[in-house]
């Protein structure tokens, strides 16, 4: 190998080499962030049918891109259904639908996650787009942190309960990359 081919080659492991640690470090950093968040433990797995009886159970009334909530909430994220774009979520048939709740609703959520190859999260903050690719996205207010990547046939969820006040907020994935590329929506509570 001649000298040019060897600088270069060597360049090229090093820039490899500073990505990975950049990536990891952020990993590390958003896994630190979300540490008070639903554990990863606490994902349960679910099979093909009980994700669609799941889906079912979300109570929103869709209007165009929003979907509205009573005092009551119950609402069902999926992580990237098959149909839709990745990386995406959808509720209630609806890519990345803005959320309507009243002040002082009790809302349940579950996260499902069906994308066999990637964990995802999902979050709440009122921190809004845009996003880095590396996001720094704080503080968390409630959500589910990184889910476990689902196993052949099963498929991750979680659910949490927020009571939240009147504001504006998103719900957003904080894997590297995947906000930054329209995995988000907006929350809206008066």
């Amino acid at each position: 190998m001649n000298s040019n081919a060897g600088t270069m080659e060597s360049m090229k492991r090093a820039r490899v080499a500073k990505g990975a640690a950049l990536v990891a470090g952020a990993v590390f950093s958003v896994g630190v962030a979300c540490a008070a968040l639903v554990p990863t433990s606490a994902f349960k797995k679910a099979t093909l049918p009980q994700v669609k009886a799941m889906l079912m159970k979300d109570n929103g009334k869709v209007s165009g891109t929003t979907v509205t909530y009573g005092k009551n909430a119950n609402v069902v994220a999926a992580a990237v259904l098959p149909g839709f774009p990745f990386p995406s979520f959808e509720i209630h048939h609806v890519k990345n639908p803005t959320l309507d709740f009243p002040a002082g609703a009790t809302v349940k959520f579950t996260f499902i996650n069906t994308n066999k190859g990637f964990g995802h999260s999902f979050d709440v903050t009122k921190k809004g787009p845009p996003y880095a690719v590396i996001p720094q996205i704080a503080p968390i207010i409630v959500g589910t942190g990184f889910s476990p990547v689902p196993a052949a046939g099963k498929f991750g969820y979680a659910t949490f309960t927020w009571h939240p006040t009147a504001g504006t907020y998103y719900y957003v994935c904080q894997i590297p990359g995947h906000a930054a590329t329209g995995m988000f929506g907006k929350i809206v509570v008066k």
